[in-house]
């Protein structure tokens, strides 16, 4: 396998975070705190359903 097929979820929380900043543009729901905290759950959601499948 690739070693880039270990930034695959790195790559999707960066999107998920991106759009999650994105909605705060137009809600105002969240600080730039809140968004970091959020993007990191992100992450490590994302890391826990790849490694459930790798």
């Amino acid at each position: 396998m690739s070693p880039a097929i270990h930034l695959i979820p790195l790559f999707i929380a960066v999107v998920a975070g991106f759009g999650l900043h994105r909605l705060n543009r137009s809600t105002h729901w969240f600080r730039v705190g809140e968004l970091i905290f959020w993007d990191a759950i992100i992450l490590v959601l994302v890391l826990l359903f790849w490694l459930k499948w790798f």
